[in-house]
């Protein structure tokens, strides 16, 4: 998982992603090695067991191809538009890309997770709060009392300069569906944030 810079993010710090690969080349080379003589078919099965083969092959290039897992970026940020925020556009940080969101008060990141030609299979809502409430403890506490949101803290590299305690909420996307499943993760989103803006708030103001 990778974490956006402090140039790109402020005082919120993003992770990322990786995607994998699958080994399908060992089981291609397994098909193609001849049978020991003494296990040969019989001239007649030979031609039927390649005929079949040749029939299969063919239906899996006939066959359908499977919807794309997920969603462009530029599909998701014009459905934000129309869900009562402001995105800003889509920006690239290396490999990755994200859009700045403000909503309210709060101005928060989206980051396209797992993305291959153009469409993204997973999203990362992210925001952080830097001041010198922020503690381990705090972090721990809201981890412990709370689900679906999950912080981080993050100890500052400047002296004299306050942690960051960053929060984040991840969610995968279907494949065949548009934009509305993000609906109901993006009112989980958006009623927990606030939470922890006024908890990194009201605790500072405490101090």
């Amino acid at each position: 998982m990778k974490t956006l810079a402090p140039s790109v993010l402020a005082a919120a710090v993003l992770a990322t992603l990786a995607a994998a690969s699958a080994p399908a080349l060992a089981l291609a080379q397994e098909a193609v090695v001849p049978a020991p003589a003494s296990q040969a078919l019989p001239a007649s099965d030979e031609v039927v067991a390649t005929a079949r083969n040749a029939a299969q092959g063919a239906d899996a290039v006939l066959a359908p191809p499977t919807a794309a897992a997920g969603l462009s970026p530029a599909a998701i940020v014009t459905w934000l538009a129309r869900q009562g925020v402001t995105p800003g556009a889509v920006e690239a940080d290396g490999d990755n890309s994200y859009v700045r969101v403000t909503d309210g008060p709060l101005n928060w990141i989206l980051m396209f997770q797992s993305c291959q030609n153009g469409v993204c299979a997973d999203l990362q809502f992210s925001i952080g709060f830097a001041t010198a409430a922020v503690t381990p403890d705090l972090v721990n506490g809201w981890n412990r009392d709370r689900r679906f949101l999950k912080a981080f803290y993050e100890p500052s590299a400047t002296a004299g300069e306050p942690a960051s305690a960053v929060v984040q909420y991840d969610m995968f996307l279907r494949p065949g569906e548009g934009p509305e499943q993000i609906g109901d993760h993006l009112a989980v989103w958006r009623g927990l944030a606030p939470e922890f803006a006024r908890l990194t708030t009201r605790s500072a103001a405490a101090n």
